[in-house]
């Protein structure tokens, strides 16, 4: 990207951490174990106008609707993204390959078992 004296480049492991802390963030998502699961999951790629495009495979927590849990990534991510580096996302592709108990739901059912 050509900017008054030089270019700048942003490597596609920055823009990857972009998506991961966008995405922790949504996913409110504090265990290591599963940070690095998401973090491994996440694809950078570009497009011959310098376009990028985000894939991610993520862990939906059980009783939230899956569409809008995805819908909420694709707007934070493609935000993030294109505020923080002036390039454009043109896709964000979620894939929800997994269910987990949200914490939660664990809550509520330890409510009502006492």
């Amino acid at each position: 990207m050509e900017k008054g004296f030089g270019t700048i480049d942003i490597s596609d492991n920055a823009i990857r951490e972009i998506a991961f802390r966008s995405a922790c963030s949504v996913l409110d998502l504090t265990d290591e174990r599963k940070q690095k699961k998401l973090r491994k999951s996440i694809d950078v790629d570009r497009t011959p106008e310098d376009s990028i495009i985000v894939s991610m495979r993520v862990t939906a927590p059980f009783g939230r609707p899956f569409v809008e849990i995805a819908r909420k990534l694709m707007e934070q991510v493609k935000l993030d993204i294109e505020r923080m580096t002036d390039q454009q996302v043109i896709s964000v592709n979620v894939v929800i390959d997994d269910v987990e108990e949200s914490s939660i739901s664990r809550e509520g059912e330890e409510e009502t078992k006492e």
